[in-house]
């Protein structure tokens, strides 16, 4: 393990989160599984680190409730959509809720940047136990290099590979719209483990989900976006 996931998880730690360590993604799918009970209903928010560790297809297989509002058929049937809200707003009274993180900073705080708010939500308060899967391409040094990063990489990518109408998907930098297809209106910082939800982090020695340093080599990050690519798609509007 090197020295920025040993500094971030012993800070993530001492910011009362239950930080654990998984060296592959397979390794952060079996710490879930273990923790969360087999009749356990499982919530999941939009997230393609959690699609790309492969827990929900675990979680459904061994018998638990998921209520997953991002699935392929829920957003891109159209006589699905419409349900959608409704399976969003009966997660925060499932037991268990799993999703990623837009950052982690090195000293134990989590930031996310939400179109809708129903994930960072569901990340403070609802669920009793909260599971979120960050690699180590999520690490960042601080707060306001997260919000930068979230704003000029992950947000405009995200909004390009979605085909939302927003400046940032055709320029790629953010100018701070007012698009009505904004996705960046909600934003969380979470400093310490809330008093009532059980929030356990999984950092992973992998890149997983969206993100990245403009100054990485090209290889990186064009693996990073393919991988991310494989498990996303145009939601039906």
């Amino acid at each position: 393990m090197n020295r920025e996931l040993t500094k971030t998880l012993r800070n993530l730690t001492a910011n009362n989160f239950d930080a654990k360590y998984a060296e592959t993604a397979e390794q952060a799918k079996e710490i879930i599984s273990n923790a969360v009970s087999k009749d356990a209903t499982v919530g999941i928010g939009d997230s393609a680190t959690i699609k790309q560790i492969g827990i929900i297809e675990e979680l459904e297989k061994r018998g638990n409730r998921v209520f997953n509002p991002f699935s392929k058929e829920m957003t891109t049937d159209p006589n699905l959509i419409r349900f959608r809200g409704e399976v969003q707003r009966r997660i925060f009274s499932c037991d268990a809720f799993l999703t990623g993180t837009n950052a982690v900073t090195e000293d134990g705080k989590l930031v996310n940047i939400d179109a809708v708010g129903n994930r960072v939500a569901s990340t403070i308060f609802g669920p009793r136990e909260v599971f979120i899967v960050a690699g180590r391409n999520k690490i960042v040094n601080s707060v306001e290099e997260a919000i930068k990063r979230i704003k000029n990489v992950i947000a405009p990518y995200h909004a390009k590979i979605k085909q939302f109408d927003t400046p940032c998907a055709e320029t790629g930098r953010c100018i701070d719209c007012n698009s009505s297809r904004r996705i960046c209106n909600v934003t969380t910082i979470i400093e310490k483990r809330p008093w009532r939800t059980d929030l356990t982090v999984v950092l992973v020695n992998e890149d997983l989900g969206l993100g990245w340093d403009e100054v990485w080599p090209t290889e990186r990050v064009d693996r990073i976006k393919s991988s991310y690519e494989k498990v996303t798609w145009v939601f039906a509007r």
